[in-house]
């Protein structure tokens, strides 16, 4: 029921009582509730209304953050295309390199063991937070070495691996996701070997079609 309504529905309904009813305590303290409920849905409107568009600053930079706890520690990501530029916005219609600068204090990964899992998220203006976006289950621990990750990883630091994000094999999910707008995308490297993870959460703006 609009504001106004509710405001003036009580007093309304008896024309000639009109003054008495506005006077008493009773209207008086219906009155200012509803003018009090109207104000906290102006208010949710207006927080509603000032969601950001491009969260954490997408709209011109990568946010990015590691997303386990090592042994392996990230300290830098880029997103490149195939010749090695830096790219931004990323485009998700052709394959993607994320330049991944790491330390690996000990272990080499290697194929059959390394598994790959990515997951991606759209952002959501009407709820301000991130919406997953389904993969039916086709980039779920898939092997790794075959799909976009140099292989092997071995022990260094400051050593590059760029990382492939090709989503050209898999329309079902590039069909889902609007052009130009923010995404969130997790990639996940897991050892079957060493039980240890490598992941990586950023956040970027996105071109999805051509």
């Amino acid at each position: 029921m609009p504001c106004a309504s509710m405001l003036l529905s009580p007093i309304l309904f008896d024309y000639h009582n009109f003054l008495f009813l506005a006077e008493s305590p009773f209207s008086i303290f219906l009155i200012s509730y509803m003018l009090y409920r109207c104000l906290c849905l102006f208010a949710l409107v207006a927080l509603s209304s000032a969601c950001d568009t491009w969260p954490n600053s997408t709209e011109t930079k990568v946010n990015w953050w590691q997303c386990s706890s090592g042994p392996i520690m990230v300290t830098n990501v880029n997103p490149t295309d195939k010749k090695g530029a830096y790219e931004y916005p990323i485009r998700l219609t052709e394959p993607l390199l994320i330049a991944t600068t790491i330390n690996d204090p000990s272990s080499t990964y290697s194929s059959p063991g390394l598994k790959q899992t990515i997951k991606v998220w759209s952002w959501n203006i009407n709820t301000c937070g991130w919406t997953a976006v389904p993969t039916f289950g086709l980039l779920n621990n898939i092997d790794a070495c075959t799909n976009g990750t140099p292989c092997p990883i071995k022990p260094g630091n400051n050593q590059v691996i760029n990382l492939e994000l090709d989503f050209s094999d898999t329309p079902a999910i590039i069909n889902l996701l609007k052009n130009d707008k923010p995404y969130q995308l997790e990639y996940l490297l897991h050892d079957d070997v060493t039980k240890e993870d490598l992941c990586v959460i950023f956040q970027a703006r996105a071109l999805t079609h051509t």
